[in-house]
């Protein structure tokens, strides 16, 4: 058969545009420009970028950041499957905050399915609230009941079914972490809810893991948690403060005594001996001048 020089052109026209169109597409997808240069984007930034463009108002929207990131991510260990699975972390917590108001309604008594998953499969979902269980427990929440309110609080055993077989050892170690410490409670009413020795065991707990994985996902992540328990072992909340009526409160004098028994080489006690001496000889001006310098090392 032959075609005439014309044909032949109009092929090579066609061909050009459909590829300069993948290409275009492609670059729009999966590249951005900085400074003037090409920058290819990795799985966690595609992760990042889709994530921005749901809505956290939206208690199903966990669901579809899931399917995305099994989309773009192996099961194998690597730091990039962790950056992912931090992404989806932060994520519930942010849709844990949003989407609260959407899923429960003031004037219905959500009691029942409070812990229902720490029951061992014993405590059986009543027929009305079966479909917003369902919803609930598929996009990796739990129902909590704290100062009176029903609010989504992420569901450890969620992570463990949809994300350990991606992430490294470490990620799955921090993972456990927060989901011991999510079975067991931390605060209440804006007040503190553990003993004295379990708010200190966590702070030299996260001290450890953070130093153990530092330069990665899960030690800047582990940085994070243990920033929140030393400022909570520092100064309290507000209805469990650090000091009270100019005092040092019994709570904070058990934990700061138990400190020094239990880690007197940590870090945390070593940051924390000045400020607990001040409190101590009831020097209380002095030692809320130090509180600055303290939280923000």
């Amino acid at each position: 058969m032959k075609f005439s020089t014309g044909y032949i052109i109009l092929i090579f026209f066609l061909t050009s545009c459909i590829n300069s169109e993948k290409d275009k597409n492609k670059n729009t997808s999966d590249t951005t420009v900085e400074n003037g240069k090409e920058h290819v984007l990795s799985n966690a930034e595609k992760l990042e970028d889709y994530i921005l463009a749901l809505d956290s108002s939206d208690i199903n929207s966990v669901s579809k950041a899931t399917a995305k990131f099994k989309e773009l991510f192996d099961k194998k260990d690597s730091l990039a499957n962790d950056e992912g699975v931090a992404l989806i972390v932060d994520y519930l917590g942010k849709v844990a905050m949003y989407a609260t108001a959407n899923v429960f309604d003031d004037k219905k008594n959500y009691e029942s399915l409070v812990d229902i998953e720490f029951h061992g499969g014993t405590k059986a979902v009543p027929d009305e609230f079966e479909s917003l269980y369902k919803t609930i427990n598929s996009n990796g929440f739990r129902v909590r009941q704290t100062e009176g309110m029903f609010t989504l609080q992420t569901n450890p055993f969620y992570l463990q079914e949809q994300f350990y077989p991606y992430i490294s050892d470490n990620f799955e170690i921090y993972l456990q972490q927060l989901g011991r410490e999510n079975m067991e409670g931390y605060a209440e009413d804006a007040a503190i809810a553990i003993p004295y020795q379990s708010l200190v065991q966590r702070v030299i707990w996260w001290e450890d893991f953070a130093n153990a994985t530092k330069n990665t996902v899960v030690g800047r992540k582990a940085k994070e948690q243990y920033k929140r328990y030393f400022t909570a072992l520092t100064i309290g909340m507000d209805n469990t403060p650090a000091i009270e009526s100019e005092q040092i409160a019994a709570y904070f004098q058990d934990a700061y005594n138990y400190l020094k028994d239990f880690a007197p080489n940590s870090n945390s006690y070593k940051r924390l001996q000045p400020y607990i001496t001040l409190l101590e000889q009831e020097k209380i001006e002095e030692a809320k001048a130090l509180v600055p310098g303290l939280l923000n090392e």
